[in-house]
């Protein structure tokens, strides 16, 4: 078709006029089909200032065992939607949350008391590299 374009360059204007109009339909036609849109641009964009906002909260969990109580815990409040990941240890009696919607809070707290255990949020806990990882999972 671009061939066709060229050579037709010189032959008058309405002939101009028909084979741009064909070479505009069939660009459009090629962006239609490959699924191009204006909003794909801004789609990484929008991504990436989703996963720049999360939320962390810890709570000190209380009643808790053994490190099986706390995969309880962590495979519990994994499943509620909107938390990103979970990270619950016996030895530290803390659940720490990153949510990627506010809003999960409620529900990953509720998750946790329908296992009859007690919670109070605390600060979040800096992580340390010498501290074992026991009990940790994320999702």
């Amino acid at each position: 078709m671009l061939l066709q374009f060229v050579r037709a360059w010189g032959r008058g204007r309405a002939y101009d006029q028909c084979m741009r109009i064909e070479l505009v339909s069939a660009l459009l036609t090629v962006l239609v089909l490959s699924g191009c849109s204006g909003s794909d641009v801004q789609k990484p964009a929008a991504a990436a200032a989703a996963a720049k906002q999360t939320t962390q909260v810890a709570y000190t969990v209380t009643g808790m065992h053994c490190n099986s109580c706390a995969e309880a815990i962590t495979a519990e409040v994994a499943a509620v939607k909107g938390v990103r990941s979970v990270q619950c240890t016996f030895e530290s009696k803390c659940a720490v949350l990153e949510l990627d919607n506010p809003a999960a809070q409620a529900e990953a707290a509720r998750a946790i008391t329908k296992l009859g255990y007690t919670i109070e949020p605390c600060a979040v806990p800096v992580a340390s590299a010498s501290q074992p990882a026991t009990g940790v999972s994320s999702k």
